[in-house]
Formats: C-alpha cells, sequence, structure tokens
C-alpha cells in the first residue's frame, strides 16, 4: 500500500492482508515513507543508490539476469526492460524521489496482480484480491457490469479487461504497466515481441527451434524443484510437456515425474490409449484419477480462493482433483500444456490465406491433403464422413473453404468479376456443377430450417440498467500488434487465456505449488507468432512445430494424433448434476441472479441441457450458460456472507 494523504499504513490492514496471503508463503516486507511493501514467497528489491523500491512475485527463465533484476533493469531501461524478461512476474516499483508506483505484469498474465485507488489518499495491490477486500477503507460491491461479458455466450477472441467483479478493484493488464500517482492512474502497453529475429529461416529450421526452445523452456521451470508434476491428458500439448519433463529427469538423474490424468469415465472424452503410450515410451510415476465428486463444493471452493465466480465450463473438480494428489505426494510445481494449441497453431488458416491470394491450384492441393488422413473425422461436414469417397470428402471440404468467402466476394466485386472468379475456381479446383448446386441447396436449406441459439438469459430490466460501457483492455495492444506483425496476437492474449492462468495461479498457490505454462515462454511465444502458417499446417497435419520438432519426445500414436476427446457429455452431466445440486441456494424469488437473469430464458436453458434429443454439438453453449448462471448465483451468495 502507498499512502499519499501522510497516514501511516493502518497495523490492521497489514495484518488483514498477511492473514489473506499467508498461504502464498514467507512474509518479507519493507516499510517506506509513503507505505509498506510487502512479498510472499517472493522479493523486496531495493537500491542502494537510487531511491527505487520493488516487491517482486516472479519467476525467471534467463541464465543471466541481474541479482535485484526488476529495479537494475527499470534504472538503466524503463518500461521497456520488461518486454525483455523471459519470466512469469508481477511487480511493483516505487520511485521514492518521483512519487510513482509502477505496476507490471508478464505479457501473458500468469502473474495476477489487482489494485484499488483511492485519489488523494491511497493505492493498494496485491495478487489476490481478498486481501484488498480485507482493508479498512474498501467496501465490497458486486460490478454488474462484469456480468455481462461472464454471461454472454461469444464466438469471437474477447480483450481482457481492467474491471474485475468488484466496483472500484481492477487488474493490472497483461503487458501493460500502470503508473499510479495520488491523483490519477495511466495505464501504458509495453509488450513488443521479438519476430523479426526468425525472418528468412528454413521450414525445417523452426521446428528445429521449437525443439530447443520447448527443452529450455522445461528444464528453467523444473530447475531446483524437488518432485514434479505435470496433467498429462494425452494430446499433444500435454504430451509434449511430460515427456521432454521425464526426458531431462531421467538426464538429471533426478525423481520421476509425477503425471495425473482425469478419467472422465465417458467413453467420448476417453484419452487413455494415449496416457498409456506415454506411460510406456517413459515411465512417469503415472495417477489416474477421477474429478472431485462433489461437484458444487468444487465451485464453492473456487469461488472462494480465486475471488470471482467460476471460469471454466466444466467445473474445477478437474483441477482440484489433480492438486490435492500433487499436495499428498509433495509436489512443488505442475507442469501443464495449457493453451499450446493457441501458441502453437494448427495452421489450417493457411487455407484462408490461400483463397485470400487466390492461389487456387494451392488451395486445391492443401485441400486434398486435409481430407487425406484417415483418422481425421469431420463430422460438421457428413455424420458419415469416414465412409465418403476420397472425392466426396475433398468436394465437401473445399466447398466449405470457399463457400463461406462467396458472399464476402459478391459484396466487394462486380457480378462480371465475380463470376469470372466463380468459374477460376470451378475449373482450377476440380469442381462438379452438380457438386456446387448440391452445396448451395444444402445453404439454404439450413439457412431456412435455422433455429435461434440462445447466446444470454438477461433480463429486459437488467440490460437495461446495465448497458454495455467502454473498458480499458487488451483490445488496442492486440490490434496494434496484429497489425505491426501481420500475426494472430489475438489467439494468444484474450480474457479467457488470461483469466485460465490467473485461475490455475490461485489454485496452485492454496494447495502449496506452482502452476507452470511451459508454451508461454517467450521464446515459444514469439517463435509460434513468427512461423509462417504453411510451416504450422504441416501437409495438412498441423502443429507442424511440435510433430517435427518432437519427434524423439512423442510415440508415433501421438505424433500421428489428429483427433481430440470430445468432453460435450461429461459437460452436459457435470451441468446437470451442479444444477440438481445447487437449485435450492438460488430457487427463490428473492435471489439477486433473478435481477439478472430472466427466469423464463433460464427455464428454456435448462430444458435444453436435460433434453436427451436436443443435439449434443449444440448443447456446449447451453451447458456453458447453465453451469456460469449457477456460478454466479453461488458466488453471489457468498458475497452476500462478506458483506
Amino acid at each position: 500500500m502507498i499512502r499519499f494523504d501522510g497516514q501511516a499504513v493502518s497495523p490492521v490492514d497489514r495484518a488483514s492482508m498477511v492473514e489473506r496471503l499467508k498461504h502464498r508463503g514467507t512474509v518479507v516486507s519493507q516499510a517506506i515513507s509513503q507505505g509498506l511493501l510487502i512479498a510472499f514467497g517472493g522479493t523486496v528489491e531495493a537500491s542502494t543508490s537510487g531511491p527505487l523500491y520493488a516487491t517482486v512475485d516472479a519467476d525467471i527463465f534467463m541464465d543471466i539476469s541481474p541479482e535485484q533484476a526488476f529495479i537494475t533493469n527499470f534504472a538503466q531501461q524503463g518500461p521497456a526492460s520488461f518486454t525483455k524478461l523471459n519470466a512469469d512476474f508481477a511487480a511493483a516499483i516505487w520511485d521514492n524521489d518521483k512519487q510513482l508506483l509502477s505496476c507490471v505484469r508478464d505479457p501473458l498474465g500468469i502473474k495476477p496482480l489487482y489494485y484499488v485507488h483511492k485519489p488523494g489518499r491511497f493505492f493498494a495491490f496485491a495478487s489476490e484480491i481478498k486481501a484488498l477486500l480485507a482493508l479498512e477503507e474498501v467496501s465490497i460491491k458486486p460490478n454488474r457490469y462484469k456480468f455481462r461479458e461472464y454471461l454472454t455466450w461469444v464466438t469471437d477472441y474477447v480483450p481482457y479487461s481492467t474491471e474485475t467483479f468488484y466496483e472500484g478493484i481492477y487488474s493490472v493488464l497483461p503487458g501493460h504497466y500502470l503508473l499510479a500517482r495520488s491523483q490519477q492512474v495511466q495505464i501504458c502497453a509495453y509488450w513488443q515481441p521479438a519476430l523479426s529475429r526468425f525472418d528468412g529461416l528454413s521450414s525445417e529450421t523452426y521446428a528445429s527451434l521449437f525443439h530447443d526452445y520447448f527443452t529450455s523452456a522445461i528444464d528453467s521451470r523444473i530447475k531446483d524443484k524437488k518432485l514434479v508434476g505435470a496433467h498429462l491428458s494425452g494430446g499433444l500439448d500435454s504430451s509434449s510437456v511430460s515427456g521432454m519433463a521425464q526426458a531431462l529427469l531421467i538426464q538429471q538423474h533426478r525423481p520421476s515425474l509425477q503425471t495425473f490424468n482425469i478419467d472422465t469415465e465417458q467413453p467420448s472424452a476417453d484419452e487413455q490409449e494415449y496416457v498409456q503410450a506415454m506411460i510406456d515410451r517413459w515411465h512417469s510415476q503415472h495417477h489416474r484419477l477421477h474429478p472431485v465428486s462433489d461437484v458444487l463444493d468444487s465451485v464453492l471452493t473456487i469461488n472462494r480462493i480465486f475471488d470471482r465466480p467460476e471460469h471454466f465450463i466444466i467445473p474445477s473438480s478437474f483441477h482440484l482433483s489433480v492438486s490435492l494428489e500433487a499436495r499428498q505426494l509433495g509436489c512443488d510445481i505442475l507442469l501443464t500444456g495449457h493453451d499450446g494449441d493457441g501458441i502453437i497453431p494448427t495452421g489450417f488458416d493457411f487455407l484462408d490465406e490461400l483463397l485470400d491470394a487466390n492461389e487456387w491450384e494451392q488451395l486445391q492441393v492443401a485441400c486434398q491433403q486435409m481430407v487425406s488422413f484417415p483418422e481425421r473425422n469431420i463430422t460438421s461436414l457428413s455424420a458419415n464422413w469416414p465412409a465418403l469417397s476420397e472425392e466426396d470428402k475433398y468436394e465437401k471440404y473445399v466447398l466449405s473453404i470457399i463457400g463461406s468467402d462467396l458472399k464476402k466476394r459478391l459484396r466487394k466485386q462486380s457480378g462480371a468479376a465475380f463470376f469470372s472468379m466463380l468459374r477460376d475456381q470451378k475449373r482450377l479446383l476440380g469442381l462438379s456443377s452438380t457438386a456446387i448446386l448440391a452445396y448451395m441447396a444444402k445453404r439454404i436449406q439450413d439457412k431456412l430450417s435455422h433455429r435461434a441459439l440462445i447466446n444470454n438469459a438477461f433480463s429486459a430490466d437488467f440490460k437495461a440498467q446495465t448497458p454495455q460501457r467502454p473498458q480499458q483492455s487488451t483490445q488496442e495492444l492486440v490490434k496494434t500488434l496484429s497489425a505491426e506483425h501481420k500475426a494472430p496476437i489475438n489467439q494468444v492474449l484474450h480474457t479467457t487465456n488470461i483469466i485460465c492462468n490467473e485461475q490455475m495461479n490461485h489454485i496452485g498457490a492454496y494447495y502449496g505449488h506452482q502452476y507452470s505454462f511451459p508454451f508461454f515462454d517467450k521464446n515459444i511465444v514469439e517463435l509460434g507468432l513468427a512461423t509462417p502458417l504453411e510451416v504450422h499446417f504441416d501437409k495438412g497435419r498441423g502443429r507442424g512445430l511440435i510433430r517435427n520438432g518432437l519427434r524423439d519426445i512423442l510415440p508415433p500414436s501421438i505424433l500421428s494424433r489428429l483427433t481430440k476427446a470430445n468432453f460435450v457429455e461429461y459437460g452436459t452431466i457435470s451441468a446437470q448434476q451442479l444444477y440438481e445440486l445447487a437449485q435450492e441456494q438460488f430457487g427463490s424469488p428473492g435471489h439477486p441472479i433473478w435481477g439478472v437473469i430472466d427466469r423464463t430464458i433460464f427455464t428454456k436453458i435448462v430444458a435444453v441441457v436435460f433434453n436427451p434429443r436436443f443435439p449434443a454439438k449444440k448443447k456446449t453453449r447451453y451447458n456453458w450458460l447453465l453451469s456460469r448462471i449457477i456460478y454466479l448465483a453461488l458466488w453471489l451468495n457468498s458475497i452476500h456472507h462478506q458483506s
């Protein structure tokens, strides 16, 4: 806390903050002229020659860094020093001469940092909101504007904003730093990924670099750890992390990796075949777990730990079961492949790139490559996909690629130019008139039979009283970097990703281990963004950097895997269980959730989730809406008790 009003930090406030965050580690504090800096398991830096102090929560993955990395680098380079760090970090730097506080987070928000500013009085910050709520001068009031974002089903990436579920409490934006003075707060972006260093590489070099960077990312994260754990689902991402970690532990003659997978007992989500392939290859100490049985208690636990409603569509009974077992075993770190497919993507956008460039012959080859794999089952194009001939598969797939583009081109081009382009597509892509007509007829039929899907359940009064309002967010940074680098920054820096990072950070801190995300290593993020789509595409396999870069780590069945587990069935079951367990806690007419949600629409959502005849692939949004409404209702209960 920094006091701008000349008052001392209240001993009650200090004791309250320490009590709320004691699970994060040993307390180190530094009194300064204007307030108090506290670190929990981190460090407090103080310059000997200047007026700088810093409290830091950081995991640094660089071989060489100054002893007091943050104040030393900041004194020499200012905010530019932050973008050069290969680290997960949250830091607050106080300049006593300037009476200026700088707060900063790593580019992907792995380390959380929240704050409250009372102009002319004080600025307080913490790794968890609960520490700020403990302050005598902070009131507890739900932020109804946050409900709109939280309870609206969207299909695009949503920027991460400064607003939290509490009025007056904010989050420092990832990739940004905040300047706090007595009367105002200023937010500035600093993240500038160094992508140009990869210009002109050969296709093979990208995969080779990924191997080296990934090795280093894992090695730096497990250094000095006594017992290493890792999520192992059997997918490419978790298998890459687990395989590389175990390879390094064996090489370093250290205790074996502890791996964990969750068995939902649902056939559509069963990945045990791939998990077993990894165990057979690397012989980790494996633990096959089930989600925590009490799904309601897991949601209430997250509400308490995370100071906001649960985030995941499937309740964190998943994560809690792993954390409970990891704590029992004594793991001090849990590695996860979280969002590896955002950092190292499929590259299927390569097809759109070819389409935009009118590269019809290359598009034909790429589409043929996509459908050439027997393991690829594109049920969205045909329920009977495996039984189709190669020609039928190709025609359905290529028409799905160009079909969504035709309407856009028709609006932009003259009629003559459009039909000339259409003739070129037909001829160069080898399409028959029959296939084109069948595709167009199906599009028309789908449109006529389309059933409007619910994307929110807000009441009319709530929407009128709580209109959407502008928020400070990562949107401008994403827009600027995407234009400058021609890279898909939005698939990396968005609210779902960041909040997942924050939630797992809170869970790990509570259960006594560090959650770590090797795919978010600075070098890997920059390589993934800089790699050409054609290299990611890898002749239709997708995820080329992993498949070609980790051939010495992954068993053949995982290297060639093109499928992903389907958790819709389990998501439906967990949503049903949650509803049945929790409805008594929010069902009364006077519950505050009904000041947000239209009960008639909510009843329709419940009916869909429990309707066995409603298409499973369309249930995801309804499972999501039902679960999140219940999460929010339960959180509102907890707010009432806090107040």
